[in-house]
């Protein structure tokens, strides 16, 4: 059965070389995201944070939250204390002395990113931001735990954490995140869910400055789709539309320090979602 999604895969795009080798890199990228991990500081001793993080390290959100996921000190300067959590109308004040580390997007393989148009998807780019949030969508419980993070005077610190339901509006059809959650656990509700053939991106890898496009069958999308978060979702908020009514939904999928990314493109015709296409351009 493999042997024929990779021959239909040489068809598809021409040289049979360029395919194989697609192929290996793109399982390769794969089975990275499964050995990969990041060592977290664990030392108690006395935290400097001029001798062990980068000045630049506020330059950019994205810059700022891998040392604050991946270092326990970093993280724990990095907080306001006392910490307020809200849950509900309730909200409780947590002490530096109370505050365990929080391993955040460290405990999964991948996270993802949610936006409404391709354009604000160079939001993340943004140095000028001052205000990010961070999020845990858990699908099952309909709950979402949202981290607030402000930058005032260049230094970006976590300033409150939110727990909240989630409302899933159902006007116009099914809502994304119920239709994500059923697509992201059931293989043959992900199969009706495919607009065959299905728009593939990747890039060359004979050439690294240039682009392959071409198509997948639901065979090829299985062989080389990327990890799905199962049970729940991350998202991070750095201004960008983000419409009840939206047709359209592109989930940027990442990983920790090894360069994965790769992007899905969905949209809802009809009243239902369906995945448009898949774009992998990571590293």
């Amino acid at each position: 059965m493999l042997g024929s999604f990779l021959t239909l895969l040489l068809l598809s795009c021409g040289g049979e070389g360029k395919k194989t080798k697609l192929f290996e890199k793109m399982t390769e990228e794969i089975d990275s995201l499964k050995a990969s991990s990041v060592v977290v500081e664990e030392t108690d001793s006395v935290f400097t944070e001029e001798e062990t993080i980068p000045v630049s390290v506020d330059e950019s959100f994205a810059d700022f939250f891998y040392n604050f996921v991946s270092d326990k000190r970093f993280q724990r300067s990095r907080t306001i204390f006392p910490l307020s959590f809200y849950k509900g109308e309730n909200v409780s004040r947590i002490s530096r002395e109370e505050w365990q580390y929080d391993s955040l997007f460290l405990s999964v393989p991948v996270y993802t990113l949610l936006f409404d148009s391709a354009e604000d998807m160079e939001m993340e780019k943004d140095t000028s931001c001052h205000s990010v949030q961070v999020d845990w969508i858990y699908l099952k419980e309909n709950l979402c735990k949202r981290y607030y993070f402000e930058r005032k005077k260049n230094v970006w610190h976590l300033e409150a954490i939110n727990l909240e339901k989630v409302e899933r509006p159902q006007e116009n059809g099914e809502g994304f995140l119920s239709f994500y959650e059923h697509f992201s656990q059931d293989s043959v509700f992900q199969r009706e869910r495919l607009f065959l053939p299905l728009s593939f991106v990747t890039v060359d890898p004979e050439d690294d400055f240039q682009i392959l496009e071409t198509t997948l069958d639901e065979g090829q999308w299985f062989a080389f789709r990327p990890p799905l978060l199962q049970g729940k979702l991350t998202n991070v908020h750095y201004g960008q539309t983000e419409a009840a009514d939206s047709k359209r939904k592109i989930m940027e999928i990442k990983g920790f320090g090894n360069g994965f990314n790769c992007v899905l493109y969905f949209e809802r015709r009809n009243g239902i979602w369906r995945l448009m296409k898949f774009e992998d351009l990571g590293d």
